[in-house]
């Protein structure tokens, strides 16, 4: 997976991007049972997956992958697996719809777009 310098390796640094997406649903579900911050067992593990889901936005940032680009396809899988774990735990009592079903469908595409369009890396002379 790391071939040459980790700093150039745009699959490991999507593979980051992609992990932070995953990471993000810690925190944002975490939030839910924090208790407005005052259980301090899932505190923690929120304020942990926050980090290490930033963590793993800022790196593919540093190697090269553009902001806008990095930014839009984390939050996206952040948003996706969000809504879905949210209605599979019961954390959210609205009920899930068709139209709600083709957004999400919507956000990923357009994450799929995004990694699928060429983008020029910068490279660190």
């Amino acid at each position: 997976m790391m071939d040459g310098n980790w700093k150039t390796n745009t699959k490991f640094a999507w593979f980051l991007i992609i992990l932070g997406g995953f990471l993000q649903v810690g925190w944002s579900i975490g939030l839910a049972y924090t208790e407005s911050f005052t259980n301090i067992g899932w505190d923690l593990v929120t304020i942990v997956f926050l980090i290490l889901s930033m963590v793993c936005l800022e790196y593919p940032m540093r190697m090269g992958v553009p902001f806008t680009t990095a930014y839009a396809v984390w939050i996206g899988i952040g948003v996706f697996l969000t809504v879905v774990l949210s209605y599979a735990l019961g954390l959210d009592s609205t009920g899930f719809s068709w139209g709600m079903g083709v957004c999400l469908a919507l956000i990923i595409a357009g994450v799929v777009g995004l990694k699928m369009t060429p983008v020029e890396y910068i490279e660190e002379k």
